[in-house]
């Protein structure tokens, strides 16, 4: 019987597969659901219920689930060691304080002189650079004569060439009314 039910179920689906589709979902609904009453109520044993409490892991066939054993934390072997709940505020530090004293006195002496020593040693070296710039003061000052008089010929020359046509003109003398001798401008050392 079993056979018959579901092969007729399934020519009924192929009937209805040839229909056109609103019948066939008319039909479909009504003929499937009373076949399959039928087929059940013929003798046909359902399918088994699947119990999926006592099932183990995806995969695992019919092994029941295997639950750990839990891990406890718990003391060490022998137990945990005596817990201190005394003060120790009150106790004597290791180091005693007129050494804590000392040591930061000794060290802040020791880097005041050291401060000391660098600022002479600094002072020394200024000196000495100063005493150098002095020493060569004149050789550099006579350099520089001699090319502001090859400057200063040369731009007489020049004020010559230029001013040969005005009469009255005096080649060298000062545009100032005053009689002491003042050295040229930074502007006049290089302008001609």
């Amino acid at each position: 019987r079993e056979e018959n039910c579901w092969t007729m179920l399934s020519r009924v689906g192929r009937a209805l597969a040839s229909k056109p589709l609103a019948r066939t979902i008319e039909l479909s609904k009504s003929n499937s659901a009373t076949l399959r009453r039928r087929c059940m109520s013929e003798g046909s044993e359902p399918l088994p219920k699947m119990d999926n409490r006592s099932a183990g892991p995806k995969g695992a066939g019919d092994k029941p689930y295997a639950k750990p054993a839990p891990e406890q934390d718990g003391p060490p072997p022998g137990g945990y060691g005596p817990v201190r709940i005394q003060r120790y505020s009150t106790t004597v530090p290791a180091v005693p304080t007129a050494v804590i004293l000392g040591a930061a006195a000794f060290a802040m002496t020791y880097g005041f002189y050291m401060i000391g020593v660098t600022n002479k040693e600094t002072r020394a070296l200024k000196k000495e650079k100063k005493t150098a710039r002095e020493n060569i003061l004149p050789l550099l000052q006579a350099e520089e004569d001699a090319a502001w008089a090859v400057r200063e010929d040369a731009r007489l020359a020049r004020e010559a060439e230029i001013m040969k046509d005005v009469p009255g003109w005096v080649v060298g003398e000062s545009v100032y009314h005053g009689k002491r001798w003042l050295p040229p401008a930074g502007n006049e050392r290089h302008s001609h």
